[in-house]
């Protein structure tokens, strides 16, 4: 699948569908400070969210 909007700023990485809208939390600020501090914190935090869905499934199973 391409993208639909060429001019949109956002590539394509991903095998699978991303959703249409991000997520947004508030963390504790110790936790803010770190992530902000990562070179890349976009994909360390999709990263840290799969392995604790992945987690959860495997528990509940």
């Amino acid at each position: 699948m391409s993208n639909s909007n060429p001019k949109s700023p956002i590539k394509r990485i991903y095998e699978e569908e991303m959703a249409a809208a991000p997520l947004s939390v508030r963390v504790r600020a110790d936790f803010d400070k770190y992530v902000r501090s990562l070179p890349n914190r976009t994909e360390w935090l999709r990263k840290a969210i799969a392995r604790q869905i992945e987690e959860d499934l495997k528990n509940a199973q």
